[in-house]
């Protein structure tokens, strides 16, 4: 665990060998939520990535029914 502190905007630094673990740099979008007490950030996903990441993942012959990669991402992001 590592501390930080906020400042008087409410900003928080997150030291960079946590940033370079998350690949978060400058810039990077951030999801932020309360899970039980706890503040919680993680790297948002972009459509693109996320698009990238998909692919191939299932295969033509597959018995699963092919789905767009976004409509997953929109039905992810509300869980």
């Amino acid at each position: 665990m590592t501390t930080t502190v906020v400042d008087n905007k409410g900003r928080i630094v997150v030291p960079k060998h946590l940033r370079n673990e998350m690949r978060i740099a400058e810039g990077s979008r951030v999801n932020v939520q309360i899970e039980e007490e706890r503040l919680v950030v993680s790297r948002a996903v972009e459509p693109d990535e996320f698009i990238t990441e998909m692919e191939g993942f299932l295969q033509k012959s597959s018995k699963v029914p092919m789905v767009d990669p976004l409509s997953l991402k929109r039905i992810w992001e509300k869980a």
